[in-house]
């Protein structure tokens, strides 16, 4: 069935009308609503009313086609020359021309100082005329998102904002950033795992992990490009990477070790994969290392962990090595064997009551590295279980980046520099 909200084709003009619906139906959401953006001398609720697509008070019919590009997607006002006019954009950049038309359109029409809104996913460089307002949608998400315990309409307003970001990604829609926040990973049973909402959900996460500059001291590229379409007929999981600095330039992201993102139905996954094609002579690396110097690299990462998984007491320190092949290159991996050993087992004492020490494991994986004929992938990794109540909250973000910089000995030795 389709939702009330979808009257219009564009997924701006979507948005616009969910949020003026809700408005509308809630005179203390609307009055709060204002208030918070910024507008002064608010009229009393009653005396306000709401329009789409048209100056107020105007009939649409009654505009000539010249005056048709200065129409506000939204507009609330009242009969005493009071008005806000919205410009709203998910897709396109707003452009000060465009918010100088709103003006002058209003103006001919008997509203002589108007208010302008501009929601939008992008930072306006410009500076600002008098009485022009700027928020993005994830403010607008996260406002609303704090009054759904007190009001039916914010929550219908939310509830309908993340399944449209689900939609766009889903669609190829060129969302220019996002619309919503990333608030944690809850998938259970009463919100089971889906894969529009794992993709939605990794791209925030990825975003706020990018920018984190304490991952920039471990080598993480701010501006490295990530997954450009994150597309799979594998609905169990979905995975996103963050590239290094030092694999800039390069035209396979495979050619370096990186940090991988993964969300799947059993839980969250924060790694650092160490591809087969990695440059710089890993393999003799570990060879020069031998098996004392990679379990001593091993004991790091676990002693690094150790702060993690007090935070998320459930959580596994694991490590692998794979070998895979393709049938093609847009197709699922088949895997040909595959070896994981919990990085405890490598530990005398580890603290896990239940984890038996058991080296064997991990001196098992080396001896597949250093002793290859085929591709092995390598891999340390944290799995966080969804049970967590900060992976269901946006320390998840705190989580994934402790884990990562914990896991980052590995990084050392792999990336000369």
């Amino acid at each position: 069935m389709r939702n009330i909200f979808d009257q219009y084709e564009q997924p701006e003009n979507r948005l616009t009308h969910a949020l003026a619906t809700v408005l509308g139906q809630s005179p203390k959401l609307l009055v709060d609503f204002l208030k918070w953006l910024g507008i002064s001398e608010i009229p009393k609720a009653s005396l306000l009313a709401i329009s789409q697509q048209q100056v107020p008070g105007v009939q649409l019919e009654d505009v000539d086609e010249e005056h048709q590009k200065g129409l506000p997607d939204l507009a609330i006002f009242d009969d005493d020359n009071w008005v806000v006019l919205f410009e709203c954009k998910v897709q396109a950049k707003v452009t000060m021309g465009q918010l100088e038309r709103h003006r002058k359109t209003a103006q001919r029409n008997g509203y002589d100082s108007p208010w302008i809104v501009v929601l939008t996913v992008d930072e306006l460089e410009n500076e600002l005329p008098p009485k022009t307002v700027v928020r993005s949608w994830r403010e607008v998400y996260s406002w609303f998102n704090q009054r759904v315990t007190d009001s039916f309409w914010a929550i219908q307003l939310v509830d309908y904002m993340r399944p449209f970001e689900q939609k766009m990604l889903a669609r190829n829609y060129q969302i220019r950033g996002t619309i919503t926040v990333f608030d944690g990973l809850r998938f259970d049973d009463k919100n089971p795992y889906s894969y529009r909402e794992a993709k939605r959900l990794i791209r925030l996460l990825g975003d706020l992990l990018q920018s984190r500059k304490d991952l920039h001291k471990i080598g993480v590229d701010p501006d490295g490009k990530r997954r450009h379409g994150i597309t799979s007929q594998d609905t169990d999981s979905v995975w996103d990477f963050l590239p290094l600095v030092a694999a800039r330039g390069v035209e396979q992201f495979t050619a370096f070790p990186h940090l991988t993102i993964s969300i799947n139905r059993r839980h969250a996954v924060a790694a650092i994969t160490i591809p087969n094609g990695v440059r710089g002579g890993f393999r003799t690396k570990l060879v020069g290392l031998g098996i004392d110097g990679f379990l001593e690299v091993v004991r790091a990462i676990e002693s690094g962990l150790r702060p993690v998984l007090k935070k998320s007491p459930n959580a596994k320190p694991m490590l692998y090595a794979t070998q895979r092949h393709y049938y093609s290159q847009r197709s699922d991996p088949e895997v040909d064997g595959r070896m994981d050993a919990d990085l405890r087992t490598a530990i005398q004492g580890n603290g896990a009551s239940t984890i038996k020490y058991q080296p064997e494991w991990v001196e098992a994986i080396y001896s597949l590295l250093v002793n290859k004929r085929s591709n092995i992938q390598l891999g340390f990794e944290v799995h966080f279980p969804y049970s967590c109540k900060r992976i269901r909250s946006d320390e998840a973000v705190d989580l994934f980046a402790a884990a990562w910089i914990a896991m980052s000995p590995i990084l050392d030795l792999a990336v000369d520099g």
